[in-house]
């Protein structure tokens, strides 16, 4: 009778508990999402001045016929020495041909024998390549990437500035950016390179995004890229950072235009290898990066990327499950004010980011209101790869079909 009398009072204590450390987890992304939101400040225009160094733009693709809308914008670039090496790992023959088709001048096609390693596999093959003739520079774009003619130029003008290892740019995703899904994931990406120029600004580590940047070729070619990893970019840069001396410079002025993927399920299939990929990265990194030398807030922005994904299972819990099983835990008023800040911490930078892209009045409600919906859709899609990433090392990876 004991044991019946004190059960739910030990289960609401358990819940509580639980409640309080959930609130914790998002006081402290949402704190942190509001603080980088608020320190963004453009960077300073710069007049391009290189001095032309050999780049060599390194586009890895697999059955992607986006990359045939890009290829004039990237035959277009106004520099005077680059070539483009194109790695194709694709496995229909008449894309194959057609890529083919489009190889003279200063465009390459490279195929590796054993297509292993995924988009690591096929950037190290094209490194390797390049040992015959290195570059000075190496631009790494995605294949639905279309860089402005000035692209170059101002990117060599800012890594010879800095002397960086890495200037990261901004992927605009302005191309296929129509309707709900279009207008919300093109400021979702916005407010990602306002997040990650003002932890650049305020050394929290900013990380390299995946493309559109710009790396020291001999630097790039020591490190190399895991090719057990789906984010080989956000695994380089915890190396980098762990290792000490990471230079990386971040400039959403050098900007490429890019595509929205095609559809929500496309969507929700990114963010799958994107949680997954990053959890299993940052677990397997951990310990180099506790061990490491950085300073406290280089570790704190590192663990807040590393540990995205773990808003995934959290909102399930504190807004659908236990809810749903203990409607009176909390009280009203804690679950009212904790709801208006979460909304706030989410909001306001999504709608700063839609500000930096210039959209109109509608345009930004539009994007909110996809906006807050989305965690909805995406929570237990979210939840389950972040679990698979804390557990497992297995992976598989899809190349995101896109609108361009």
């Amino acid at each position: 009778m004991t044991v019946a009398t004190t059960w739910p009072l030990t289960v609401n204590d358990f819940v509580l508990v639980l409640l309080i450390l959930l609130l914790g987890i998002f006081t402290f992304f949402g704190t942190l999402n509001l603080l980088f939101s608020w320190r963004f400040r453009p960077t300073s225009r710069i007049r391009p001045h290189p001095n032309p160094g050999r780049v060599a733009i390194l586009v890895p693709v697999k059955d992607d016929p986006s990359i045939f809308n890009s290829l004039p914008c990237l035959r277009s670039i106004d520099y005077p020495d680059y070539e483009v090496l194109i790695v194709d790992d694709s496995k229909s023959q008449a894309f194959r041909d057609s890529l083919d088709a489009c190889m003279e001048g200063i465009v390459t096609v490279l195929r590796r024998g054993q297509a292993s390693g995924r988009k690591a596999g096929a950037l190290n093959f094209a490194l390797e390549h390049l040992d015959s003739h290195p570059p000075r520079f190496v631009v790494i774009l995605d294949a639905d990437h279309r860089p402005p003619r000035d692209f170059l130029a101002k990117a060599v003008t800012a890594i010879e500035e800095t002397g960086a290892d890495c200037v990261s740019g901004y992927q605009k995703h302005d191309i296929g950016s129509h309707g709900f899904f279009g207008l919300f994931y093109r400021a979702s990406q916005a407010a990602t390179m306002v997040n990650l120029k003002a932890r650049y600004d305020l050394g929290f580590a900013p990380v390299f995004s995946g493309a559109a940047a710009i790396f020291d070729y001999a630097w790039l070619r020591k490190m190399g890229f895991d090719e057990t990893s789906i984010t080989e970019d956000w695994d380089l840069s915890l190396r980098a950072h762990a290792n000490g001396g990471f230079k990386i410079v971040v400039r959403e002025d050098l900007w490429v235009s890019a595509a929205v993927p095609r559809d929500l399920r496309w969507y929700i299939r990114q963010q799958l290898r994107w949680t997954e990929g990053t959890t299993r990265d940052f677990r397997k990194r951990f310990r180099n990066l506790r061990n490491s030398n950085l300073t406290m807030s280089a570790k704190v922005g590192l663990s807040y990327q590393g540990l995205l994904a773990i808003q995934n299972p959290s909102f399930l819990l504190f807004w659908i499950i236990l809810p749903a099983f203990f409607p009176h835990v909390l009280p009203l008023a804690i679950t009212l004010v904790f709801m208006v800040f979460l909304g706030f911490a989410w909001g306001w930078p999504l709608s700063h980011a839609c500000q930096f892209e210039g959209f109109t009045k509608r345009q930004v409600a539009a994007a909110l209101a996809f906006g807050f919906i989305i965690p909805y859709v995406v929570a237990p899609f979210g939840t389950y790869a972040f679990l698979i990433g804390a557990i497992r090392s297995r992976s598989q990876w899809l190349v995101t079909r896109r609108r361009g």
